[in-house]
């Protein structure tokens, strides 16, 4: 991520990108393409590409459901099995603050050199992968550079540095159109003497902007579009050596901010005094986007000694230390690690839940993470089911099935995960009497004999899953649970008679699924869809029932 440290040095850069000595090239111009990989692995249950991107690739990023990553001058989104590279993209792109800042959206500005327009506005909706012109921000003759935009609603709001006609002072002015209804408004504020303006939120027509002037002196000011009026926030004129990061609007329209690492809220109209949050320090040590996270109304940060903070509209609260200042804030949880291992909590139940590895991000029912060793692993939490799925840092997800993180050689990898993910019980327990052979299969209020081995293997990787109870407390269990006879194979098995070339995958409800075609299997299970499958007799398989059909892998979700 960008470094907030030079977080004023982004709009001299932006100068720079739209000298007209830069290639152009229209965010429409790309076009979805099938990913190159340079090396794919098969496996059972997911398949694993490394990318034929170079190691100058930063990333994989994601934001609002969408996946990118950035190489030299573009940057490239990853969905599904395809890449759209897009050349020429503002590198802000890669800024948490950019993004709160544009209302919470995926928006991205490409410079232009037509002389005419300083950027065009695109906004891209991960889910469909189809992306959105919403403006043009306009070039005037008198116009020097473009500094800032912020996006609220159907308005852009744009910063431009530009000369004074009668004064011939270089001052700073704001303009705004809305792209839905047309309006425009070149200058709804006086000019400011200001080398830097940095449009840091927008909420309602009221315009949070951090001014550096001369001498390096900070503040936020507020600029009202419709009384035109500029209102600095109380108290937040700071000196050269010090800055103001993190400003933003929370929805009840207070002003939440750190000034010189201290954590300060102003609500206008209502407040005449900035109130400080209780002592709250932010994390001098790390650059101030490692140390700070935002989700709506909630915001998560470090301080000096890595204690976690949550803040919201009703205040904030610690949760404790979060071991090498590593955690992920999400729209219903935070997750980290803390002295006693991994964990998450989620807000809207007010559960903790130990996890196996630190989440980094979430999609839906499932997640991915790292642990301590630098494992990639990647969990259905409808199943349980978890796969290890290589090495690396940083993994996200872009869908259900798929997760993208860079290696430990700097390649990024993307995986692909099978939908028999989501077929089986994630809550199956192994239990047996001390010194007794017999294994039972525990689920729900139900209780099955295990009749053998291969069957055991199919819902479990090791014997170290049995439970060893007391013949007495094994009675309790059979007492209180429903007595189904012998277990079946689990579900997602492959299976077929010995003397039939049909292969069948179990359901969940115990009903064998055909699968009709070997181009069926391949889609399913890769090119090595014939491993593995178990072979019985034909008498075997009278103990189960009959099933659907397995057309495509999209069937094997709903069996």
């Amino acid at each position: 991520m960008m470094n907030i440290k030079k977080a004023f040095i982004f709009v001299f850069l932006l100068a720079i990108a739209v000298s007209p000595v830069v290639p152009f090239a229209k965010a429409t111009d790309g076009q979805w393409k099938t990913n190159i990989s340079d090396a794919i692995w098969n496996y059972d249950l997911y398949r694993v590409e490394r990318l034929a991107f170079n190691k100058t690739v930063s990333g994989p990023y994601e934001f609002n459901q969408g996946v990118f990553v950035t190489e030299q001058d573009s940057i490239s989104f990853l969905k599904d099995d395809s890449t759209l590279r897009i050349p020429n993209v503002n590198k802000q792109i890669t800024s948490s603050f950019w993004h709160s800042a544009q209302d919470d959206r995926f928006v991205y500005l490409v410079p232009s050199t037509d002389g005419k327009s300083w950027a065009t506005v695109y906004e891209y909706f991960a889910d469909s992968g189809v992306i959105k012109t919403l403006d043009t921000i306009v070039r005037k003759s008198d116009d020097l550079n473009y500094l800032t935009s912020a996006v609220d609603g159907s308005r852009v709001y744009s910063s431009i540095l530009h000369t004074d006609a009668i004064t011939k002072n270089i001052e700073n002015k704001l303009v705004v159109s809305d792209y839905q209804t047309g309006y425009k408004f070149d200058d709804f504020t006086w000019a400011l003497n200001a080398p830097i303006q940095e449009i840091v939120d927008v909420k309602d027509s009221l315009v949070l902007a951090k001014f550096q002037f001369d001498g390096g002196f900070k503040q936020l000011l507020m600029i009202d579009e419709k009384s035109r009026t500029v209102t600095p926030v109380p108290a937040t004129w700071t000196q050269p050596d010090g800055d103001i990061v993190g400003a933003h609007f929370l929805s009840d329209g207070t002003i939440q901010y750190f000034q010189n690492y201290r954590l300060y809220t102003f609500k206008p109209g209502v407040d005449s005094v900035s109130h400080e949050s209780g002592g709250a320090y932010l994390n001098w040590f790390v650059d101030a986007e490692d140390a700070i996270q935002f989700v709506g109304d909630r915001m998560a940060y470090i301080d000096s000694e890595n204690t976690l903070y949550v803040t919201n509209l009703q205040g904030a609260s610690s949760f404790g230390k979060a071991l090498n200042g590593k955690f992920n804030l999400e729209k219903d949880a935070i997750y980290y690690e803390s002295l006693d291992g991994y964990i998450g909590y989620t807000f809207s139940t007010k559960t903790w839940e130990v996890q196996s590895f630190l989440v980094t991000d979430t999609y839906e029912d499932t997640m991915v993470g790292t642990d301590g060793s630098g494992n990639i692993w990647y969990k259905n939490l409808k199943t349980g089911k978890i796969v290890n799925v290589g090495f690396g840092s940083n993994p996200v997800l872009a869908g259900r099935e798929d997760a993208y993180w860079k290696g430990t050689d700097g390649k990024i990898y993307h995986a692909e995960f099978s939908p028999l993910l989501d077929v089986g019980d994630a809550d199956v327990q192994a239990v047996k009497a001390f010194g007794k052979p017999t294994v039972y299969i525990i689920s729900g209020n139900k209780m099955w004999k295990v009749a053998d081995e291969v069957t055991y293997f199919t819902w479990f990787d090791s014997w170290k899953d049995v439970v060893s109870v007391s013949q007495q407390t094994l009675k309790v269990y059979t007492d209180s649970h429903t007595d189904m006879g012998n277990a079946l194979f689990a579900p997602g098995t492959r299976v077929k008679a010995v003397s039939d070339p049909r292969v069948y995958v179990v359901g969940s409800g115990g009903s064998l699924h055909w699968i009709v075609s070997e181009t069926v299997a391949d889609s399913i299970y890769g090119p090595s869809w014939n491993k593995g499958i178990i072979e019985v007799s034909s008498v075997k398989l009278w103990d189960y029932s009959n099933g659907t059909q397995i057309n495509s892998n999209k069937d094997i979700k709903t069996i």
